[in-house]
């Protein structure tokens, strides 16, 4: 989405300029200097989450949950995606729209029931607590740093507008086929 693309460039190369002084620096990646960047990361995991999470659990006989029927050795899935993309939760679900996660747009789905998606379950792609996948600061630093960098770097361009343009399958995970993008050297 070239608009998030501009707006996130703009943002990055004010903080490498004033908090970095012109260099990209750790302290440019505090959220406090770059929330869009975190925007447009969580919009992103929302739109494409890296995995469903499933449990299987033997039962001796059939039993009810919430008015489901559950039969011996079904599975059952956990996961975000349904969710993030229902639009009792989310305005606009099939659009990338990074906005949503900046704090105003938090704060004021506060006692909503839209307010469900800021869970932290729903936040991170890592889970939380002691499940928590223990490789995820890594993993969060390794996207901030790519992002910025490519950003920073570059101008991409595809021929593709809107996210149902994008040929995707989902199943444990999704898997999605790469439009073609073209890169355009901003230095």
């Amino acid at each position: 989405m070239p608009h998030a693309q501009e707006k996130l460039h703009t943002e990055l190369s004010d903080a490498v300029a004033s908090i970095g002084d012109g260099a990209f620096t750790p302290e440019v990646l505090d959220r406090k200097h770059v929330p869009y960047l975190y925007a447009v990361i969580r919009e992103s995991h929302r739109l494409t989450p890296s995995s469903v999470v499933a449990s299987q659990k033997r039962i001796d006989k059939e039993i009810e949950v919430n008015g489901v029927k559950l039969r011996s050795g079904e599975v059952v899935m956990l996961e975000a995606y349904t969710t993030c993309m229902d639009e009792r939760f989310v305005d606009s679900p099939h659009d990338f729209i990074p906005e949503r996660w900046l704090p105003d747009a938090v704060e004021a789905r506060k006692g909503t029931e839209k307010e469900m998606v800021d869970h932290p379950f729903f936040r991170d792609p890592f889970s939380q607590g002691a499940r928590k996948c223990p490789g995820s600061r890594v993993a969060a630093n390794k996207i901030q740093i790519m992002i910025v960098q490519l950003v920073l770097d570059w101008n991409m361009e595809s021929a593709v507008k809107q996210m149902e343009d994008i040929e995707y399958s989902q199943r444990s995970t999704i898997e999605l086929d790469i439009p073609d993008i073209t890169f355009q050297s901003r230095m």
